[in-house]
């Protein structure tokens, strides 16, 4: 059986849900159900190395609801409208911009059609959107394994890496939106491309 795992199912699930793995697993470290050290971790077999990644596809794909709940708390309703709005008024005074922003799925359906390797590359800004709103809620539930270590523990020093923790997060679910934001824009700049006449545009120079 041929498995195959492109950039989507990569980046969009399978290093996020490594993330919820390595979350889950610190949490039941914490409660003292699992012993969890360099060594164990060093010494995986190769089906337990597969099982483990099956988990975090699984996981990837599961708690997405939960990270696009969060993801939406920085990205205001709109965006994809805004991100039109800046594109045409960056072009408007050069090129006839006919279509609107709700078309950019049947936009991105037509350049598969036309070239399938730019599509990916198009789709890649997606996946990484993907993947770093699901790393930001990975991140906050390890803030929040930090704070139920300070409680069992008390020591003050969780609460700073909690911090640092949440800090951290909410930069990486800002990027998550600036790539998303990209996500658009490439779809938009691609099909303005596929309508340059270049022979037109660009005159050959005839030889003296």
């Amino acid at each position: 059986m041929n498995i195959r795992l492109g950039i989507y199912e990569i980046f969009s699930r399978i290093i996020p849900g490594g993330f919820y793995v390595a979350a889950i697993g610190q949490l039941l470290a914490i409660l003292g159900l699992v012993n969890i050290d360099w060594q164990t971790i060093n010494e995986l077999s190769l089906g337990t190395s597969i099982g483990l990644i099956v988990i975090a596809y699984i996981l990837g794909g599961a708690l997405d609801n939960f990270a696009l709940m969060l993801y939406r708390l920085f990205k205001k309703p709109g965006y994809s409208a805004r991100t039109f709005a800046e594109f045409k008024r960056r072009h408007k005074d050069h090129w006839i911009i006919d279509f609107e922003d709700g078309d950019w799925s049947i936009l991105l359906a037509f350049i598969r059609t036309k070239n399938l390797e730019l599509s990916s590359e198009i789709d890649r800004h997606n996946a990484l959107s993907i993947m770093l709103r699901n790393v930001g809620l990975g991140i906050l539930i390890m803030v929040a394994n930090n704070l139920i270590q300070f409680i069992i523990s008390w020591n003050p020093i969780f609460i700073f890496i909690s911090i640092v923790l949440s800090i951290l997060a909410i930069l990486v679910i800002r990027e998550a939106v600036k790539f998303r934001g990209w996500f658009y824009s490439s779809i938009y700049e691609t099909i303005l491309a596929y309508r340059i006449d270049l022979e037109n545009i660009v005159k050959p120079v005839k030889a003296k």
